[in-house]
């Protein structure tokens, strides 16, 4: 029982280490978003004007809003995990007693993020993925694992639609700038 609970304390560190590391990665994406699509949705107010821009306002505001609000559920994801640790303890402890092929999935995933640590939040969210798969249709039976698990492995994709969106926010920029300029 004592070894069981020393691998899904194992599980749980590498958790936070991840939250730790996605944290510190969204708080710097949020930071590049706001300035990039508040910028370019003003400047997109400062170029149109008539009917193209009351789309641009709904277009423009929308697209801001799905960019800095993905992060920021990124983050909030992140970091309900820190306050339930204790919680995902005794969720993965009877995920591993519940039987042992899901108590072979847990010792990879852990193995496996020990060989990651010096990688990115990103790659190293990848290797929860098994863990989830583990849970599947159990995921009643382990609330805060369920819930820490989607936190993890949706991280990636909320921080590429940011990403996206903001990429297209400075293409954007660039040409209201122009616009602005000639």
């Amino acid at each position: 029982m004592s070894q069981q609970r020393d691998l899904a304390q194992r599980a749980v560190d590498s958790f936070l280490t991840l939250v730790h590391r996605g944290t510190r990665l969204a708080a710097g994406t949020l930071a590049i978003v706001v300035l990039i699509c508040v910028g370019g949705f003003l400047l997109g107010l400062a170029a149109l004007d008539g009917g193209v821009r009351t789309a641009w306002i709904l277009l423009g505001g929308v697209g801001a809003a799905v960019a800095i609000g993905s992060v920021v559920l990124a983050m909030f994801r992140l970091w309900a995990i820190t306050t339930m640790s204790v919680a995902l303890v005794n969720d993965l402890q009877a995920l591993i007693s519940s039987d042992p092929g899901s108590e072979r999935v847990v010792i990879e995933t852990v193995e496996s993020s020990d060989e990651v640590q010096d990688q990115s939040a990103v790659v190293m969210s990848r290797q929860f993925f098994a863990m989830s798969d583990s849970v599947g249709t159990r995921a009643g039976q382990f609330a805060a694992l369920s819930l820490a698990l989607k936190s993890v492995t949706s991280f990636p994709l909320l921080i590429l639609l940011a990403t996206a969106i903001t990429i297209g926010f400075a293409g954007m920029s660039v040409l209201f700038l122009l616009g602005l300029i000639f």
